[in-house]
């Protein structure tokens, strides 16, 4: 027989294999799937929302560069604290807070991300007049006007939203290990089930087989046999 009938023997036997330890892999893949489901669960992350309220600072890039950083400077994140009532520190407010210029422009625009969207906007929209207050007293720079507060969209979706990733892994997971597992049950499985089985471990051809009578059969052949010498159908020395 050629390679590519070995080949389709083989991957016959690799199907067969499959199909008959079907029980394993969907067992496998059951149990991975639900671990990785509960731990998805309880491992989800708490939804974050973020708005952003809009400046329009009438003055040169290098001027508008200085002032981003004048945001998130202590006395504007004090004062944001004071109004708001927040129950955080300076540095966690300065870390919820992100400035960027839009696209070289002179609009810059205050991102806020917060677990509660109104709150992110709220702190949105006091930071940009706190920091339009402090600027125009600290610096005497009274050309920014706030172009657009930030407001919470309707059914605003979260910038983390939920994923299945980790279940479709535990998927893959599953499948894969309950196929290896599979292989090596049969890699650990000795018995000799066929012709070819013996050729691969003996490397020698066969050329014969007896069949395996049950003593069952051998009774029902026997008195078949008998039935028929009893008829005349057959001869006595065929019965034995």
């Amino acid at each position: 027989m050629d390679s590519n009938g070995n080949k389709e023997i083989e991957i016959g036997k690799i199907i067969k294999l499959l199909i008959k330890k079907s029980w394993i892999l969907i067992l496998f893949v059951i149990i991975t799937t639900g671990t990785s489901a509960i731990y998805n669960h309880f491992s989800k992350p708490t939804p974050l929302y973020q708005t952003s309220a809009s400046l329009l600072i009438q003055d040169s890039a290098s001027i508008i560069n200085t002032l981003q950083v004048f945001v998130k400077e202590p006395p504007v994140m004090e004062a944001v604290i004071k109004e708001l009532e927040l129950q955080r520190s300076m540095e966690g407010l300065a870390n919820q807070i992100s400035v960027q210029t839009v696209q070289d422009s002179q609009i810059v625009k205050i991102y806020v991300t917060d677990s509660d969207p109104y709150r992110s906007a709220e702190i949105a929209n006091t930071t940009a007049k706190v920091f339009k207050e402090q600027v125009a007293s600290t610096l005497n720079f009274d050309t920014i006007e706030i172009l657009y507060p930030a407001v919470v969209k309707e059914n605003q979706a979260p910038i983390n939203p939920e994923s299945n990733r980790l279940i479709k892994i535990g998927m893959v997971l599953g499948a894969i290990l309950g196929i290896g597992f599979i292989f090596l049950l049969d890699s650990l499985d000795n018995k000799i089930r066929s012709e070819r089985d013996i050729e691969n471990l003996l490397e020698i051809p066969v050329l014969g087989t007896i069949s395996k009578y049950k003593k069952k059969t051998l009774i029902a052949n026997k008195e078949k046999k008998v039935e028929s010498y009893v008829r005349g159908d057959v001869n006595e020395s065929k019965i034995s």
